[in-house]
């Protein structure tokens, strides 16, 4: 799933492309994904409006509109976006969900495999306008400080501290992938409650969100201007790493659900 490492590079990378232009057609193909709404509702307010906007809300990318509107699109576990300058670009989006035509004849696609029939109970990628979300702190804020981080825990006594950071509602856009690599950069297991955390592990926890986020970023800008080769999050120490050797002390990682999600951590590091 996009997290936001990846989201705020897509917000980047679309900004000058998208800005100033008019949304001059929409085209629908699976109304489904802007649920409740209609595809009728969505193209009366979002034709012949110009994007003066784009930003990242968590896991969440805005389209501001000159309307006063905001295009919002979660793209869940499988979403992704396709840009093309005009008819003679070859590139074809293998499974389109809905693609907004643009002036100067640029389109933007927004493309989801889980709309495949074979895929009924996968989530999938919604897009709405002005969609009401609670979002919590978002790490990149400067207001994400060690003392914020401490308070959030200290007021959620019994929450595991890989629960915490994945909250949306209190941390936006952390995601599963990306907290158990934050946890393993400093050794703290999943499971730890995070409200009696000490002060030195809080810091070293929020040094770890920091120091994290800025690299994957920093390869995600890479590898989407094609400048790094290798699969997509290659660098992984932890996630989806069941069984190899921690790259650190080289104890095989463990494998877990906690609250319904996979983990990863090392049982030697991570304590």
């Amino acid at each position: 799933m996009p997290e936001l490492p990846e989201l705020e590079v897509y917000a980047e990378n679309l900004r000058p492309r998208l800005v100033g232009r008019t949304i001059t057609r929409v085209e629908v193909i699976h109304p489904g994904a802007l649920r409740p709404g209609t595809a009728e509702a969505f193209r009366e307010r979002v034709v012949g409006r110009r994007v003066t906007g784009v930003a990242r809300r968590g896991k969440t990318l805005g389209l501001a509109l000159d309307s006063g509107e905001r295009l919002d699109v979660h793209l869940m576990i499988g979403g992704e976006m396709y840009w093309s300058e005009g008819e003679g670009d070859a590139a074809k989006p293998p499974e389109p969900v809905l693609s907004l035509e643009l002036s100067g004849g640029a389109r933007l696609t927004f493309s989801d495999p889980n709309y495949n029939l074979l895929r009924p109970g996968h989530p999938k990628m919604k897009l709405g306008l002005n969609q009401r979300e609670r979002l919590g702190l978002d790490p990149l804020d400067p207001a994400f400080a060690p003392e914020a981080l401490g308070a959030l825990a200290r007021r959620h006594k019994v929450l595991p501290v890989k629960a915490l950071l994945m909250d949306q509602k209190l941390i936006a856009g952390l995601g599963n992938a990306y907290v158990d690599e934050i946890l393993w950069e400093c050794r703290l297991r999943p499971r730890r409650t995070a409200s009696l955390l000490s002060a030195e592990e809080l810091e070293a926890l929020h040094r770890a969100i920091l120091a994290l986020m800025e690299r994957a970023i920093a390869h995600t800008r890479e590898q989407a201007a094609g400048e790094v080769r290798g699969e997509f999050r290659s660098y992984f120490a932890v996630h989806h790493r069941s069984g190899k050797p921690c790259p650190r002390c080289g104890s095989r990682i463990a494998h877990e659900w906690l609250r319904e999600r996979t983990t990863n951590w090392c049982p030697t590091c991570q304590v």
